[in-house]
C-alpha cells in the first residue's frame, strides 16, 4: 500500500525549493511557518530540517531529499488518490 510522504513523520519539519519552512503534520496537514496559507502546499524537492525537534541531516535527511527529487505535492496526492480510489471531502 502507498503512503503519501512514507519518508515524512508527523511533527517533521522542512524547507521547500521556494525557500519557504513547512511543518507535516500528515500528506493533506501542513503548515506554513510564515503564516501564509498553505495553499498547494511546499514545492519540491524538501529539505529534512528537524526531525522530533532534532536538526536533522545523514540517512533521514538525505531519504527525504532523494524522495523529493522530482514530482511535486499535488503530484503526490493525486496519486495515492488513484490507487486509493479516494476523492477529497467538501
Amino acid at each position: 500500500m502507498m503512503r503519501p510522504y512514507a519518508v515524512l513523520l508527523p511533527g517533521d519539519e522542512v524547507a521547500d525549493a521556494a525557500g519557504r519552512a513547512w511543518r507535516f503534520e500528515g500528506p493533506w496537514n501542513w503548515t506554513a511557518f510564515d503564516g501564509a496559507q498553505a495553499g498547494a502546499g511546499p514545492e519540491w524537492p524538501l529539505v529534512l530540517l528537524t526531525r522530533a525537534g532534532t536538526p536533522c541531516s545523514g540517512v533521514d535527511a538525505e531519504t527525504v531529499a532523494a524522495d523529493t527529487a522530482t514530482g511535486s505535492h499535488q503530484e503526490t496526492v493525486r496519486r495515492w488518490m488513484a490507487l486509493a480510489d479516494a476523492s477529497p471531502t467538501p
